[in-house]
């Protein structure tokens, strides 16, 4: 970096894409890098070497950095003591009249259940020995015939004359037939 003084406390440092302007008595460069941190940025240090070859009293290190960073600041900081405090069983009691209380409990709004809520007997048993559920209590509806203790798979046109077979197998009836009926009825 090549450094050039401008003034007594100001300093041009130029490097190879960058050219800032260093304030020593301020404690400031245009890099803002000194600023935000307070230690000296690459451009600071560069002046502050070219100084010291120059003759030009610096003093010690120290100075140039904030005294944030400073062990006496440091001390200063943390000489305060935080005392300890005995458990909750030795306070005194409070001499406030009013006691807070939680604010009370109301259920949110939802969507309405679409079943009803089983008692815990009916859910045990509705469970068989292994911890399965059974479909007791529930009977199988044919959709072929409407006749219960089966399913469609296994119709084979079973119970009443209306049996699955049946109606799968019924022609249409002709209109003579059902004349005939009618007029048996009436006789």
């Amino acid at each position: 970096m090549n450094v050039l003084m401008v003034d007594s406390s100001k300093y041009q440092v130029s490097g190879l894409r960058s050219q800032c302007v260093v304030n020593v008595d301020l404690k400031t460069c245009s890099c803002r890098k000194w600023d935000l941190t307070g230690m000296p940025c690459k451009h600071a240090v560069a002046v502050i070497s070219d100084m010291s070859r120059n003759g030009i009293g610096i003093g010690i290190s120290e100075n140039w950095v904030s005294k944030v960073y400073w062990l006496d600041t440091w001390k200063e900081a943390y000489k305060h003591v935080i005392e300890p405090i005995t458990g909750p069983d030795m306070w005194t009691p409070s001499e406030c009249p009013t006691t807070l209380v939680p604010p009370k409990h109301h259920k949110q709004v939802e969507r309405p259940k679409k079943m009803r809520r089983k008692s815990i007997e009916e859910v045990q048993e509705s469970f068989d020995k292994r911890g399965k559920m059974t479909r007791k209590g529930s009977t199988t509806t044919c959709r072929k015939c409407g006749n219960k203790g089966h399913n469609c798979r296994s119709c084979k046109g079973q119970g009443e004359s209306q049996g699955c077979l049946a109606v799968a197998a019924q022609e249409p009836v002709s209109q003579n037939a059902t004349q005939d009926v009618p007029q048996a009825t009436q006789e």
